[in-house]
């Protein structure tokens, strides 16, 4: 818990401003300001398929 309230600080976040955030919002509030968040796999194109089936020979 202090790990999040640290990263709120170092976001710029006053103490009042993290109480009125539930943890989930303050968690993306510091992914989108430090530009952490994974946005998941993205689909593969034919050239990573092509790519990948060429490093098997």
């Amino acid at each position: 818990m202090l790990d999040l309230l640290a990263l709120g600080k170092r976001s710029g976040l006053t103490f009042e401003e993290m109480n009125e955030l539930r943890v989930r919002d303050l968690v993306g509030l510091v992914e989108s300001y430090v530009g952490t968040k994974k946005e998941g796999p993205r689909e593969a194109t034919q050239e990573d398929i092509d790519a990948f089936y060429a490093s098997m020979f």
